[in-house]
């Protein structure tokens, strides 16, 4: 027979159990041995506070380059819009070069040393065809080849020219040099022949004038191309052939 839940009858007003002896009532009884802990709430989470961003290193590098390579800009720029307004304005036009007379004042050949010693007197022409500016020549060094080898050498002079006018300086070039048995035996054919083919390089440091303005150091280079009929002591050369450039390298 299935047993039915009782049900116990209060009677009104009688007290109510202690409130201890109802939660021991509630709790479970703990085996034995084992000891019950006190149930705590966990701690409320608190976020870490936040670090302030470093600044790279690599930051400060990237805008030196960059107010640099700004600067740099701004630079050429500038340096291109002058130079644009001074050609437009000057109209420069480089200087003509050309040698108008060469004298041989010594030549010895040692034909069993096979070195020549030698002196050249050099004329040459530079002619300055711009309105408006002027050319200052710094000295510099003028050298005669035979060949590819070299015979003297000697310096420029050191003077101004003046707009549309020509100077005519003349160029003392001296040497010794040792000739290999080719060079010589070149030599003394051509010598034969009439023809002997020679070089004279100038290099010669230039400052332009503008007005009152002189402009930076460059570098004028001169190359005139000879051939002439020989190669004799005390004597004025013949110049059969004439060749003459002239680069201006800023």
């Amino acid at each position: 027979m299935a047993d039915y839940h009782r049900v116990h009858p209060v009677i009104a007003g009688s007290p109510l159990p202690p409130p201890e002896q109802t939660k021991d009532k509630l709790k479970p009884s703990a085996a034995h041995g084992e000891q019950l802990l006190p149930i705590t709430a966990p701690p409320p989470y608190v976020p870490a506070p936040m670090r302030a961003p470093r600044r790279k290193r690599h930051s400060r590098c990237c805008r030196c380059v960059c107010w640099t390579l700004m600067v740099l800009i701004v630079l050429v720029v500038a340096l291109g819009a002058t130079a644009g307004i001074l050609y437009a304005v000057f109209r420069p036009k480089i200087p003509t070069f050309n040698v108008d007379r060469l004298t041989v004042t010594r030549f010895d050949v040692n034909t069993t040393t096979a070195v020549v010693t030698d002196a050249f007197e050099v004329q040459v022409t530079a002619n300055n065809p711009n309105r408006r500016i002027g050319v200052y020549y710094d000295g510099g060094e003028v050298t005669a080849f035979f060949n590819g080898t070299e015979l003297c050498s000697g310096a420029f002079p050191v003077l101004y020219q003046g707009h549309r006018t020509t100077v005519r300086p003349l160029i003392t070039l001296q040497g010794e040099t040792r000739l290999d048995s080719a060079v010589a035996a070149q030599l003394a054919q051509q010598q034969q022949a009439g023809f002997i083919p020679l070089t004279v390089n100038a290099r010669v440091p230039i400052r332009i004038k503008f007005g009152v303005l002189k402009l930076w150091k460059m570098t004028g280079k001169a190359r005139c191309n000879l051939v002439v009929d020989r190669l004799q002591a005390e004597t004025r050369l013949r110049i059969r052939s004439n060749s003459c450039s002239f680069k201006l390298k800023i």
